[in-house]
């Protein structure tokens, strides 16, 4: 057997808003059950709107801020050192791959004259210097863009 009363859902989504059918205000205009079933509704809808939530003793995003920022710390530590570990190690194959031609480059370096020869190696080490900050900036500013998208990956 079908009831002809309107169900709970209906009665709680047409007391917020959510459906505006006509068929349901008629029913209501005429069926003192309903009626009084979305009275009720209404009662304690405007009672929980009442109702304070309790406030927590301690900051809650603070809490979990501090555990992330401390993750990421870590995280960051174990990246720096792969970095410099990287950068160490390619250095140093570099350095061992070139030992074979120092004695072709000294050749070419020893009837120079020592400002030549000076300038030349400053401005090797020059370069070398404005690679590896580049490459920290790079790598610093990586870092701070994950942080700042809670550790998303950027595309």
């Amino acid at each position: 057997m079908k009831s002809s009363h309107l169900t709970e859902e209906n009665l709680q989504a047409y007391l917020l808003g959510e459906i505006q059918e006509k068929s349901i205000a008629e029913h209501l205009s005429t069926c003192s059950g309903c009626q009084k079933n979305l009275e009720e509704y209404h009662r304690l809808l405007e009672r929980i709107q009442k109702i304070n939530p309790e406030p927590f003793p301690f900051d809650l995003t603070a809490l979990a801020m501090e555990t992330v920022i401390r993750y990421e710390k870590k995280r960051s530590l174990k990246r720096e050192w792969v970095f410099w570990g990287s950068l160490f190690f390619l250095l140093l194959g570099i350095s061992s791959l070139s030992i074979p031609y120092f004695s072709e480059i000294k050749a070419i370096l020893y009837p120079k004259s020592s400002i030549i020869n000076l300038l030349t190696i400053g401005t090797g080490l020059a370069v070398l210097f404005f690679l590896t900050a580049d490459l920290i900036r790079q790598f610093n500013k990586k870092t701070t863009q994950l942080f700042k998208n809670n550790m998303q990956p950027t595309a």
